[in-house]
């Protein structure tokens, strides 16, 4: 399949192309994009920072807060979470058994209220409350520091994310620029346009890290992300400023909650969709688990539950959670071999996770979700290689652990502990792709399982 091209930037949806783009070795000659230029604040942060040295600075002193043994060193503060979110499924299963069309339920806002919650706490040990109070409506304050109310914190961080991702369309750093601040002259267009959405989630995290700087490293054996970030591994304040935390902070409670409650949604709608799946991953689960355990599955118990990691996988190659073909500026004066076309300096280069996930020549029926592919030894090397949903290489996302351990404690309960349908089986599951691909509302009917010794 050739390349896609627009004005400078080439889209690939060649398989060679990903490692030529994304690998290890092609960051001796491309690097991220004006695109992320366009994206920044006033202080840079571990996603839109372009400089390598910077970026590797940044990685070293982040990492640690995102280690696998981290995450799951943090079970404790999923599991409290997630038993929220637990008690108030019981309770629409329950008063489900008594009405006959049976209650529905929005699981994707659930999913979201889930993982701001845990983001929080695990990043300042302050969960949102999102998950006990029923709703994302918070107070914060203004830069003023005058005390308002913002009614939902998911509908702000969305408006907020889609006017970035569409001001990044603009052809230069000044034109961005210029937007901004018309943007921002009346109360009207800041409404409208989502800059309020901007200043309304900065002030989130605003909030949030300075109650956390304020109150020190939160009463439990648990370390924060903070407490990993603010000191390295011989106990040295690393002196980092304000607004270098805060511009790391924004980056914890968007992408730490928006990409995992995308992927929670899509893993549980396919499931839904595809009743032999759900059934065949309920009887891998029953096996492993033995009769009458209806509690939260522990990770130890998920991780090594082939089937599941199938599912999750082939959800997530389906949906991405990111499926914004991420951009790449050929620096090297020399240009750049991409999939064996010679692209010269200046130009700009990406593969679309959405198209690569679909190519006709890596996988069989690209289209459908058959988590069979994942044991299929003449396709899972393809699928290994040139999977990007967390990207691949220096770039590669950190927070991919987090993910993936929520994704696998999280899908196994569910799938164990209730019958769920979805509310419409012709439902359209829309996608919003703002930069982040949101999902639309999840309707779901829920029922709490019987098991039958």
């Amino acid at each position: 399949m050739a390349p896609t091209t627009l004005q400078n930037l080439i889209i690939f949806n060649i398989p060679e192309a990903v490692p030529d783009i994304y690998g290890h070795a092609a960051a001796r000659k491309l690097v991220k994009d004006t695109f992320y230029d366009k994206i920044s604040g006033e202080e840079r942060d571990i996603v839109n920072v372009i400089d390598h040295g910077d970026h590797s600075q940044r990685r070293k002193y982040l990492s640690n807060s995102f280690a696998l043994k981290t995450v799951t060193d943090m079970e404790p503060v999923i599991g409290q979470n997630f038993q929220r979110l637990l008690d108030h499924l019981d309770g629409v299963a329950d008063q489900s058994t008594n009405i006959p069309s049976g209650q529905t339920l929005d699981i994707r806002r659930w999913f979201n209220y889930f993982t701001l919650d845990v983001i929080g706490d695990m990043a300042f040990g302050l969960p949102m409350g999102f998950l006990g109070n029923g709703g994302d409506a918070t107070r914060v304050k203004s830069a003023g520091r005058q005390e308002y109310c913002i009614p939902s914190t998911i509908d702000t961080l969305h408006r907020g994310t889609r006017l970035s991702t569409t001001l990044a369309q603009l052809s230069s750093i000044r034109c961005v620029k210029l937007v901004k601040r018309l943007c921002n002259t009346t109360n009207w267009l800041k409404q409208s346009t989502g800059a309020q959405g901007i200043e309304d989630f900065d002030n989130v995290c605003i909030d949030q890290l300075s109650e956390r700087l304020g109150n020190g490293s939160p009463d439990r054996s648990q370390q924060d992300f903070m407490s990993k970030i603010l000191k390295d591994r011989e106990g040295k304040d690393r002196g980092l400023s304000f607004e270098r935390l805060l511009s790391e902070s924004i980056v914890f409670m968007n992408a730490g909650s928006e990409t995992t409650a995308a992927a929670l949604s899509s893993t549980l709608y396919f499931l839904l969709s595809n009743r032999k799946c759900f059934e065949k991953l309920r009887a891998e689960i029953d096996a492993r688990l033995g009769p009458n355990h209806d509690g939260i599955i522990s990770y130890d118990s998920a991780k090594d539950l082939p089937y599941l990691r199938a599912c999750i996988d082939e959800s997530l190659r389906l949906r991405p959670p990111i499926a914004y073909a991420l951009q790449r500026l050929v620096v090297c004066p020399q240009g750049a071999i991409i999939a064996g076309h010679h692209i010269k300096q200046g130009t700009t280069v990406a593969v679309s996770p959405w198209t690569i996930h679909r190519n006709r020549k890596l996988y069989k029926n690209p289209d459908e979700f058959d988590p069979e592919r994942w044991f299929d030894p003449e396709q899972l090397s393809n699928l290994r290689r040139y999977y990007i949903v967390f990207s691949q290489g220096p770039r590669q996302c950190l927070g991919r652990h987090i993910a993936i351990v929520e994704l696998q404690i999280l899908i196994s309960t569910l799938v164990r502990r209730y019958n769920m349908y979805l509310a419409d089986q012709e439902m359209n599951f829309v996608i919003f792709d703002r930069f982040n691909s949101n999902p639309g509302p999840l309707s779901v009917k829920v029922e709490r399982r019987v098991f039958v010794d």
